[in-house]
């Protein structure tokens, strides 16, 4: 299957340029422990532990973070080392998913410009890409990132389908309590799975013959 990079790079792009404007300093607002979006279609929920930031929101967006540190409570619980997690769902290609197609495009100069806070090509380092089980793992450093969020460069991606749409999920770690790679990447993990148990396929209707 082949897939044109113009409907690949939304599939990478603005999510975390709302970022900035969702999240200028920290975390604020009021937590929930899923969302749906997509008119009801997909639930955003985070791994134990993380809750969806309503205050920081767009449609673009779903923000996620320590459940008790969004609210300001230690009794309903959290990671002893939170990332910020966020999740975009979009509609995917007229050809489909395809992740081969996807790992060459983000290797690319117009696929780097679409991870870029800054739509830079050359802010990006792509470090690894694999894909595996129906998704795609990227790890990526992005120089742009420091100068309008308050995390780290270095980052995890995920993106997969569920329930007919394109679900990108990314773990960042903040500048002020940096998480090593391997722990993003284990919160990623987590989030993917989590992300899975709560959109599920839909029902298959079959009549019996």
């Amino acid at each position: 299957m082949t897939t044109g990079q113009g409907g690949l790079a939304p599939l990478f792009g603005a999510a975390l340029l709302a970022l900035s404007a969702c999240v200028p300093v920290g975390m604020t607002g009021t937590a929930d422990r899923a969302v749906a979006v997509a008119g009801g279609a997909v639930t955003v929920a985070g791994p134990q532990g993380y809750c969806v930031d309503r205050g920081a929101r767009s449609d673009a967006l779903v923000l996620l973070g320590s459940c008790a540190s969004l609210a300001g409570s230690r009794s309903v619980g959290g990671p002893a080392r939170p990332a910020i997690l966020t999740a975009s769902v979009a509609e995917p290609p007229a050809s489909g998913i395809d992740l081969d197609a996807m790992a060459g495009f983000v290797r690319s100069a117009p696929g780097r410009a679409a991870l870029s806070q800054s739509n830079d090509p050359a802010s990006v380092t792509i470090d690894q890409v694999t894909a595996s089980g129906g998704v795609l793992f990227i790890r990526l450093r992005d120089s742009a990132m420091a100068k309008s969020l308050p995390v780290e460069t270095g980052y995890w991606r995920a993106l997969t389908g569920l329930r007919g749409y394109a679900v990108t999920l990314s773990v960042l770690s903040p500048a002020s309590a940096p998480l090593s790679p391997d722990e993003q990447r284990a919160v990623l993990n987590a989030f993917v799975a989590r992300m899975r148990a709560a959109n599920p396929p839909a029902a298959t209707v079959t009549t019996g013959g």
